[in-house]
């Protein structure tokens, strides 16, 4: 008579919620980038392909992508940030949760279109590291 020994692998239900609480915590651990950093590259990647001629303008931009042409204008209207900025912006990187820069303040910065006067209202809502 043969006896053939099977091993069952389990773990307990306290173990199981460890490991999906370590998980958890991991990943609010891990930054990402922003959204404001998101939009602004998604500018830049718009900017470009226009420039190919894959689009028309805003508006074509604005039907392929199921956004309206106002929306299209807001996320457009990043590229008009001194570049400093947008270097900054860019490398944003937040953990999960409320973001530090919100495309609202970042629009206070281009209610000017004067360079100078951007770095000094990005200087007083930049986020500290």
């Amino acid at each position: 008579m043969s006896h053939v020994v099977e091993t069952i692998a389990f773990r307990t239900k306290k173990s199981r919620e460890d490991a999906r609480r370590q998980r958890r915590e991991a990943g609010l651990r891990k930054k990402h980038p922003a959204r404001v950093a998101q939009l602004l590259a998604l500018a830049h990647d718009l900017d470009a392909r226009l420039d190919a001629g894959e689009y028309r303008d805003y508006a074509d931009i604005a039907r392929q992508h199921g956004f309206t042409r106002a929306r299209i204008t807001q996320i457009m209207n990043l590229l008009l940030l001194a570049p400093d900025i947008q270097t900054e912006v860019l490398a944003l990187r937040v953990p999960p949760g409320r973001e530090p820069i919100t495309e609202r303040d970042l629009r206070r910065v281009l209610a000017s279109p004067v360079w100078t006067q951007q770095r000094e209202t990005w200087a007083s809502i930049r986020p500290s590291e």
